[in-house]
């Protein structure tokens, strides 16, 4: 990988994607079917927004873009 990236990082940021996939689908279909379940929302949205930061932070330790 022209980065030096090791495949364990890979792996660990492909399942930290497909998390945060899961996890927008859960909250889109929370927020549509059950509008009124604020706490639920709530909680999703913050657990989706630390696995981004967590990304985030990740991409740029590993020096990607």
């Amino acid at each position: 990988m022209g980065y030096g990236n090791s495949e364990g990082h890979n792996d660990s940021h492909d399942a930290t994607h497909a998390m945060i996939d899961k996890l927008e689908h859960e909250l889109h279909s929370l927020e549509f079917n059950k509008p009124y379940d604020v706490v639920e929302i709530r909680k999703l949205k913050a657990q989706l927004n630390e696995l981004k930061v967590k990304l985030a932070e990740s991409e740029l330790a590993f020096g990607q873009h």
